[in-house]
């Protein structure tokens, strides 16, 4: 379910707010940005441009599109898909920037659409964790939740299952989502028992794979801390708890 950029892949707008490093004394951002969405109306007609924003690089600007990134020389000749790194400082610029749309989005999902597994005494951090019960790895994942719990950090598990509509993890999903009792429902699948509820939830775990695909997954699990950054595959608990619990105290 990974994202590519392109036009057709790009059609969904995601409202977000930025913030860049503020626009360097050589740039004429509004006569560049005029430039900028000129050229790719011109050449990217079915491009929606969502933002045009100027980036620490002299004559490089982000441009935003249905929740993608890409770069966008001055002059609006030359586009660029890929990290911008910061090698003297160390950073991911684009990837914060990612972490910031995560974040936006992750805001979207109707509590509904989680199950909760709250954090014993006081609250330390939160996880979300994208996940499938037939996927090995889930379920490795999944016995690791107890351990996190009693650390104080509270996990949101989204059902998106990786082999997607009409597959056994699909219709299992839809079975947890639609049970009276999620948690000990989603207990039973990932341990490989049968579930006996009916799957009236098809809707929300079709919501729930879109969202997926704009959180760029790539595979289950898929794990969201709390600013955003994403962790794919299994992480245990002894690993996660330090980083979630140092985000926290950092804040």
């Amino acid at each position: 379910m990974r994202t590519t950029y392109t036009a057709t892949a790009l059609s969904l707008a995601v409202a977000l707010t930025t913030t860049l490093v503020a626009a360097p004394a050589w740039a004429d951002a509004a006569k560049d940005e005029q430039a900028i969405r000129a050229s790719l109306a011109q050449n990217m007609p079915d491009l929606p441009v969502q933002s045009v924003a100027p980036t620490p690089v002299a004559g490089l600007y982000q441009i935003l599109s249905g929740g993608q990134i890409a770069y966008v020389t001055a002059d609006g000749h030359y586009l660029l898909a890929g990290n911008l790194l910061d090698l003297k400082n160390h950073v991911n610029l684009t990837e914060q920037v990612r972490n910031t749309q995560r974040l936006e989005l992750l805001k979207t999902v109707p509590a509904s659409h989680k199950i909760l597994f709250p954090a014993e005494g006081a609250k330390k951090g939160t996880l979300t964790i994208l996940t499938d019960p037939t996927c090995p790895f889930c379920e490795k994942l999944h016995r690791e939740i107890p351990a996190l719990q009693q650390a104080g950090i509270e996990v949101q598990a989204i059902l998106t299952p990786r082999a997607g509509a009409g597959s056994p993890g699909y219709v299992e999903s839809s079975q947890v989502m639609c049970s009276k009792t999620p948690v000990a429902d989603l207990d039973k699948a990932m341990a490989r028992q049968a579930l006996s509820g009916t799957a009236c939830q098809d809707k929300m775990i079709d919501a729930n794979m879109a969202l997926a695909e704009q959180l760029g997954m790539s595979g289950t699990p898929y794990i969201i801390l709390a600013d955003g950054s994403a962790l794919p595959g299994y992480r245990p608990a002894a690993m996660l708890i330090p980083v979630i619990t140092g985000q926290a105290a950092g804040k």
